[in-house]
């Protein structure tokens, strides 16, 4: 889904269309969650302290996100798509990976199956999606971020090199700023840079990950889209208006949160055997600390 939170208030409230809308934490530590595509000409992004948002952009319209509203659009828009294919993998509530393998041959063919949901999304939601067919996931991935919003882009097998070669090597999946960093101190700062260096080279700089990079630079992918996704964690997490120094206030939200965290897994009938916790501090630096339990367990007090 195209700038999806940020579209849906759009949408529910015309005043809003046209305008810059920047959906997120509205706390002086809060952090961007969309932007509409009317706030991303003044440089706002996804993942932006809220702070800086509001100097890019402080004619915006800035709103808390409305979660249920948009679970309610994203399971439609999921709805639409089994209709086609049950093979559908959601990952967020505004993207999801799908197999049409099958559909291809009892329905249509795959481009016009994908024509057919973008319509549906456009008539029966009044938003738009931006759409991805190739021959593996990573492409298909690929795909959708090409020609938002409203995009439909199809990587054939004999164009996959054509359509990877020129982009930077951040539109790769899992390579964040550090990664890319790395890459660009080895001269690697282009896909096509990445297929022609040495396999050797980049297992020694990144291990497995290094064989990975060296596979999706030639768009080789074999993940399977899973219907079914098993969660892998329960957390939870506050980001606070002010900063907090005082040991006993900081104990007791912990506690709060580990008892909802607890809770959880108690009602969908979950065990965890490793308990983490993250800190984040003012200047965004960030912690991470975990301890693995001698047995699984559901309990609040471990």
């Amino acid at each position: 889904m195209d700038a999806f939170y940020a579209a849906v208030e759009q949408l529910d409230n015309p005043a809003y269309r046209g305008k810059p809308v920047i959906v997120g934490g509205l706390g002086p530590r809060g952090v961007v969650s969309t932007a509409s595509y009317e706030a991303r000409e003044f440089g706002v992004k996804s993942a932006m302290p809220m702070a800086k948002a509001r100097k890019l952009c402080p004619h915006a319209i800035f709103l808390p996100p409305r979660f249920p509203r948009y679970k309610e659009i994203s399971d439609h828009v999921r709805a639409i798509i089994r209709d086609y294919t049950p093979i559908i993998e959601p990952i967020s509530l505004d993207e999801a990976f799908f197999d049409l393998t099958g559909s291809e041959r009892t329905i249509a063919p795959a481009e016009e199956i994908l024509r057919s949901i973008k319509s549906r999304v456009r008539e029966e939601t009044g938003l738009t999606c931006s759409v991805g067919l190739a021959p593996n996931r990573f492409l298909a991935k690929i795909a959708s971020e090409l020609e938002k919003p409203d995009g439909l882009v199809i990587i054939t097998p004999d164009r996959v090199q054509e359509v990877l070669d020129p982009l930077p090597v951040e539109r790769i999946f899992g390579v964040g700023k550090v990664t890319a960093r790395r890459l660009h101190g080895l001269g690697i700062d282009t896909i096509r840079a990445l297929r022609e260096a040495p396999i050797e080279l980049l297992v020694r700089e990144f291990g497995k990950y290094g064989r990975v990079l060296y596979h999706l630079a030639r768009g080789e992918d074999d993940t399977p889209v899973r219907p079914e996704r098993e969660a892998k964690s329960v957390s939870r997490e506050v980001t606070f208006p002010h900063d907090v120094y005082e040991r006993e206030e900081i104990e007791r939200i912990v506690r709060r949160m580990a008892r909802e965290v607890a809770g959880q897994l108690r009602r969908d009938g979950l065990l965890g055997k490793t308990v983490r916790i993250k800190v984040r501090f003012p200047d965004f630096r960030t912690i991470t600390r975990q301890a693995r339990m001698e047995a699984p367990t559901d309990s609040t007090y471990l």
